[in-house]
Protein backbone atom coordinates (compact mmCIF):
# COMPACT_ATOMS: atom_id res chain seq x y z
CA UNK A 1 0.00 0.00 0.00
CA UNK A 2 1.48 3.68 -0.63
CA UNK A 3 1.73 6.01 1.29
CA UNK A 4 -0.98 8.83 1.94
CA UNK A 5 -0.51 11.98 0.22
CA UNK A 6 -0.44 14.76 2.48
CA UNK A 7 -2.56 17.86 1.97
CA UNK A 8 -0.12 20.97 1.30
CA UNK A 9 -1.41 23.66 3.74
CA UNK A 10 -2.81 26.40 1.94
CA UNK A 11 -2.03 29.59 4.46
CA UNK A 12 -4.71 32.25 4.29
CA UNK A 13 -3.32 35.09 2.55
CA UNK A 14 -2.97 38.00 5.43
CA UNK A 15 -4.74 40.16 3.79
CA UNK A 16 -7.61 37.92 4.19
CA UNK A 17 -7.23 39.03 8.37
CA UNK A 18 -10.66 40.20 8.71
CA UNK A 19 -11.67 39.36 12.21
CA UNK A 20 -15.29 38.85 11.64
CA UNK A 21 -14.59 36.49 8.82
CA UNK A 22 -12.31 34.24 10.66
CA UNK A 23 -14.59 33.79 13.83
CA UNK A 24 -16.81 32.62 11.72
CA UNK A 25 -14.47 30.15 9.99
CA UNK A 26 -13.40 29.00 13.55
CA UNK A 27 -16.11 29.46 15.92
CA UNK A 28 -19.66 28.90 14.02
CA UNK A 29 -21.46 26.08 12.37
CA UNK A 30 -24.50 27.55 11.55
CA UNK A 31 -26.68 24.86 9.88
CA UNK A 32 -25.42 22.05 12.58
CA UNK A 33 -27.46 24.92 14.83
CA UNK A 34 -30.25 25.13 12.89
CA UNK A 35 -30.71 21.43 12.27
CA UNK A 36 -30.86 21.23 16.16
CA UNK A 37 -33.66 23.86 16.73
CA UNK A 38 -35.65 22.63 13.60
CA UNK A 39 -35.04 18.63 15.17
CA UNK A 40 -35.41 19.82 18.79
CA UNK A 41 -38.62 21.77 17.99
CA UNK A 42 -40.35 19.66 15.66
CA UNK A 43 -40.31 16.73 18.41
CA UNK A 44 -41.69 18.55 21.36
CA UNK A 45 -44.05 20.65 19.15
CA UNK A 46 -44.86 18.91 16.19
CA UNK A 47 -44.35 21.58 13.98
CA UNK A 48 -41.55 23.60 12.07
CA UNK A 49 -40.70 26.49 13.81
CA UNK A 50 -40.30 29.40 11.45
CA UNK A 51 -39.90 32.73 13.33
CA UNK A 52 -36.33 32.88 14.41
CA UNK A 53 -34.65 36.02 17.12
CA UNK A 54 -31.06 35.55 17.54
CA UNK A 55 -29.98 37.77 20.54
CA UNK A 56 -26.13 39.14 20.74
CA UNK A 57 -26.56 38.19 16.61
CA UNK A 58 -22.91 40.18 16.09
CA UNK A 59 -22.69 39.53 12.18
CA UNK A 60 -26.28 37.67 12.17
CA UNK A 61 -24.37 34.29 10.58
CA UNK A 62 -26.98 32.43 11.86
CA UNK A 63 -29.85 34.36 11.26
CA UNK A 64 -28.49 34.50 7.29
CA UNK A 65 -28.23 30.43 7.37
CA UNK A 66 -31.93 30.23 9.35
CA UNK A 67 -33.54 32.21 6.34
CA UNK A 68 -31.83 30.41 3.69
CA UNK A 69 -32.91 27.29 4.65
CA UNK A 70 -36.16 27.56 3.99
CA UNK A 71 -38.34 29.74 1.78
CA UNK A 72 -40.82 31.04 4.93
CA UNK A 73 -38.79 31.37 7.60
CA UNK A 74 -38.20 34.93 9.20
CA UNK A 75 -35.22 35.96 11.05
CA UNK A 76 -34.55 38.73 13.75
CA UNK A 77 -30.82 40.04 15.00
CA UNK A 78 -30.47 41.96 18.38
CA UNK A 79 -27.00 43.18 19.34
CA UNK A 80 -25.67 46.56 20.44
CA UNK A 81 -22.28 46.62 18.22
CA UNK A 82 -22.94 48.73 15.20
CA UNK A 83 -19.58 47.42 13.46
CA UNK A 84 -20.48 44.17 14.05
CA UNK A 85 -24.19 44.63 12.74
CA UNK A 86 -23.05 46.72 9.71
CA UNK A 87 -20.27 43.75 8.80
CA UNK A 88 -23.18 41.15 8.59
CA UNK A 89 -25.16 43.59 6.76
CA UNK A 90 -22.78 43.84 3.75
CA UNK A 91 -21.14 39.92 3.88
CA UNK A 92 -24.15 37.88 5.16
CA UNK A 93 -27.24 39.61 4.54
CA UNK A 94 -26.91 41.16 1.46
CA UNK A 95 -25.78 37.97 -0.50
CA UNK A 96 -29.15 36.10 0.13
CA UNK A 97 -30.54 38.81 -2.38
CA UNK A 98 -34.49 38.97 -2.47
CA UNK A 99 -34.75 36.78 0.70
CA UNK A 100 -32.37 39.54 3.06
CA UNK A 101 -36.31 41.20 3.02
CA UNK A 102 -37.20 37.83 5.50
CA UNK A 103 -33.86 38.74 7.68
CA UNK A 104 -34.16 41.83 10.10
CA UNK A 105 -30.97 43.28 12.31
CA UNK A 106 -31.48 46.10 14.93
CA UNK A 107 -29.52 47.99 16.84
CA UNK A 108 -30.90 47.17 20.13
CA UNK A 109 -30.91 45.73 23.50
CA UNK A 110 -31.68 41.94 23.66
CA UNK A 111 -33.60 42.44 26.97
CA UNK A 112 -36.35 44.08 25.31
CA UNK A 113 -39.42 42.59 24.33
CA UNK A 114 -40.07 41.96 20.55
CA UNK A 115 -43.48 41.97 18.67
CA UNK A 116 -44.72 39.93 16.57
CA UNK A 117 -43.88 37.21 18.75
CA UNK A 118 -41.78 34.27 17.54
CA UNK A 119 -41.43 30.78 17.14
CA UNK A 120 -37.70 30.58 18.68
CA UNK A 121 -35.08 32.59 20.72
CA UNK A 122 -31.74 31.21 20.72
CA UNK A 123 -28.65 32.88 22.26
CA UNK A 124 -25.58 31.09 21.02
CA UNK A 125 -21.51 31.65 21.28
CA UNK A 126 -21.74 31.76 25.20
CA UNK A 127 -22.88 34.97 24.91
CA UNK A 128 -25.29 35.64 27.73
CA UNK A 129 -22.60 35.08 30.22
CA UNK A 130 -22.13 38.56 29.96
CA UNK A 131 -25.49 38.94 32.20
CA UNK A 132 -24.63 38.60 35.39
CA UNK A 133 -25.27 38.35 39.18
CA UNK A 134 -27.82 35.68 37.85
CA UNK A 135 -30.91 37.94 38.71
CA UNK A 136 -29.98 40.20 35.47
CA UNK A 137 -29.87 36.73 33.64
CA UNK A 138 -33.64 35.82 34.94
CA UNK A 139 -34.58 39.33 34.20
CA UNK A 140 -33.63 38.94 30.56
CA UNK A 141 -35.37 35.45 30.41
CA UNK A 142 -38.37 36.72 31.63
CA UNK A 143 -38.38 39.21 28.95
CA UNK A 144 -37.32 36.83 26.11
CA UNK A 145 -39.84 34.64 27.47
CA UNK A 146 -42.71 37.25 26.36
CA UNK A 147 -40.87 37.69 23.12
CA UNK A 148 -42.17 33.75 22.61
CA UNK A 149 -45.40 32.65 21.34
CA UNK A 150 -47.20 30.20 23.43
CA UNK A 151 -45.45 27.53 22.45
CA UNK A 152 -42.21 28.86 21.95
CA UNK A 153 -38.13 27.85 22.84
CA UNK A 154 -35.41 29.34 23.81
CA UNK A 155 -32.08 27.47 22.88
CA UNK A 156 -28.93 28.77 25.14
CA UNK A 157 -25.09 26.87 24.63
CA UNK A 158 -22.64 26.17 27.69
CA UNK A 159 -19.40 25.10 28.25
CA UNK A 160 -17.64 23.98 31.15
CA UNK A 161 -15.34 21.71 32.88
CA UNK A 162 -12.52 22.19 35.59
CA UNK A 163 -10.04 22.77 32.24
CA UNK A 164 -12.47 26.22 31.98
CA UNK A 165 -11.67 27.17 35.16
CA UNK A 166 -7.73 27.28 34.51
CA UNK A 167 -5.27 29.78 32.87
CA UNK A 168 -4.70 28.21 29.60
CA UNK A 169 -4.47 28.47 26.11
CA UNK A 170 -5.13 26.17 23.13
CA UNK A 171 -4.65 26.84 19.48
CA UNK A 172 -5.92 24.95 16.36
CA UNK A 173 -5.45 24.63 12.73
CA UNK A 174 -8.63 26.39 11.13
CA UNK A 175 -8.68 24.87 7.10
CA UNK A 176 -11.01 26.74 4.70
CA UNK A 177 -10.76 27.05 0.73
CA UNK A 178 -9.62 30.72 0.99
CA UNK A 179 -6.53 29.04 3.03
CA UNK A 180 -5.79 27.92 6.89
CA UNK A 181 -4.94 29.96 9.67
CA UNK A 182 -4.19 29.33 13.31
CA UNK A 183 -7.47 29.83 15.96
CA UNK A 184 -6.28 30.53 19.69
CA UNK A 185 -8.26 30.63 22.39
CA UNK A 186 -6.99 31.52 25.99
CA UNK A 187 -8.45 31.59 29.12
CA UNK A 188 -6.56 34.75 30.71
CA UNK A 189 -7.89 34.53 34.54
CA UNK A 190 -10.72 32.84 36.57
CA UNK A 191 -12.04 34.23 39.65
CA UNK A 192 -13.68 31.47 41.96
CA UNK A 193 -15.64 33.19 43.91
CA UNK A 194 -17.49 35.14 40.93
CA UNK A 195 -17.18 32.43 38.56
CA UNK A 196 -16.10 35.13 36.52
CA UNK A 197 -13.52 34.47 33.31
CA UNK A 198 -11.41 36.96 31.24
CA UNK A 199 -10.82 35.00 27.90
CA UNK A 200 -9.40 35.96 24.58
CA UNK A 201 -9.41 35.19 20.93
CA UNK A 202 -6.29 35.28 19.01
CA UNK A 203 -5.37 34.62 14.93
CA UNK A 204 -2.24 33.92 13.14
CA UNK A 205 -2.01 34.18 9.51
CA UNK A 206 0.56 33.90 6.75
CA UNK A 207 4.00 35.67 7.25
CA UNK A 208 3.59 35.15 11.08
CA UNK A 209 1.31 37.99 11.20
CA UNK A 210 -0.85 37.92 14.43
CA UNK A 211 -4.77 39.34 15.41
CA UNK A 212 -3.94 39.28 19.63
CA UNK A 213 -7.11 40.15 21.45
CA UNK A 214 -9.31 39.91 18.10
CA UNK A 215 -12.52 39.05 20.58
CA UNK A 216 -11.99 39.47 24.70
CA UNK A 217 -14.68 38.46 26.96
CA UNK A 218 -15.65 38.59 30.73
CA UNK A 219 -18.18 37.22 30.98
CA UNK A 220 -19.44 34.21 34.58
CA UNK A 221 -19.06 30.82 33.99
CA UNK A 222 -22.71 29.52 34.30
CA UNK A 223 -23.21 26.39 34.85
CA UNK A 224 -26.51 23.97 33.20
CA UNK A 225 -27.98 23.87 36.63
CA UNK A 226 -27.95 27.79 37.01
CA UNK A 227 -29.31 28.12 33.56
CA UNK A 228 -31.94 25.62 34.16
CA UNK A 229 -33.04 27.42 37.21
CA UNK A 230 -32.94 30.84 35.99
CA UNK A 231 -35.31 30.10 33.15
CA UNK A 232 -37.47 27.78 35.44
CA UNK A 233 -37.59 31.50 37.41
CA UNK A 234 -37.94 33.26 34.49
CA UNK A 235 -41.79 31.17 34.33
CA UNK A 236 -40.22 28.64 31.71
CA UNK A 237 -42.28 25.37 31.89
CA UNK A 238 -39.54 23.18 31.02
CA UNK A 239 -35.81 23.35 31.16
CA UNK A 240 -33.87 20.12 29.12
CA UNK A 241 -30.33 19.90 28.90
CA UNK A 242 -29.05 18.20 25.71
CA UNK A 243 -25.53 16.59 26.55
CA UNK A 244 -23.15 15.70 23.76
CA UNK A 245 -23.06 11.78 23.89
CA UNK A 246 -20.66 10.95 21.24
CA UNK A 247 -17.64 8.82 21.76
CA UNK A 248 -16.04 10.60 19.40
CA UNK A 249 -14.53 13.87 19.58
CA UNK A 250 -14.78 14.84 16.06
CA UNK A 251 -18.63 13.96 15.95
CA UNK A 252 -21.09 15.99 18.46
CA UNK A 253 -24.45 14.20 18.96
CA UNK A 254 -26.39 16.22 21.55
CA UNK A 255 -29.52 13.96 23.89
CA UNK A 256 -31.64 15.42 26.75
CA UNK A 257 -29.90 13.91 29.63
CA UNK A 258 -30.89 14.43 33.74
CA UNK A 259 -27.69 13.00 34.59
CA UNK A 260 -23.86 13.83 32.82
CA UNK A 261 -20.30 12.69 33.28
CA UNK A 262 -18.22 15.52 34.44
CA UNK A 263 -15.04 15.83 32.18
CA UNK A 264 -12.06 18.31 31.39
CA UNK A 265 -14.15 20.05 29.39
CA UNK A 266 -17.55 19.75 27.53
CA UNK A 267 -20.13 21.17 26.02
CA UNK A 268 -24.14 21.00 25.90
CA UNK A 269 -27.45 23.45 24.86
CA UNK A 270 -29.92 24.25 27.34
CA UNK A 271 -33.14 24.47 25.87
CA UNK A 272 -36.17 26.28 28.01
CA UNK A 273 -39.86 25.53 26.78
CA UNK A 274 -43.09 28.44 27.49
Amino acid sequence: MGKKKRRKRNTLPADRADRHRLYQWAVQVPDYEVAFIDRVFRKRRGRRPLALREDFCGTAHLSAAWVASRPDRTALGLDLDTETLAWGRTHNIAPLGTDAARLEVREQDVRAVTVPPVDVVCAYNFSYFLLHPLAELVTYLKHLRASLEPDGMVFMDCYGGWEAQQVASESRLVETDEGDFTYTWEQAAYNPLTNIALCHIHFELAGGRKLKKAFTYEWRLYTPAEVRDALLAAGFSRATVYWDVSPDEDEDVFKAVKKAENTAGWLAYIVGEV
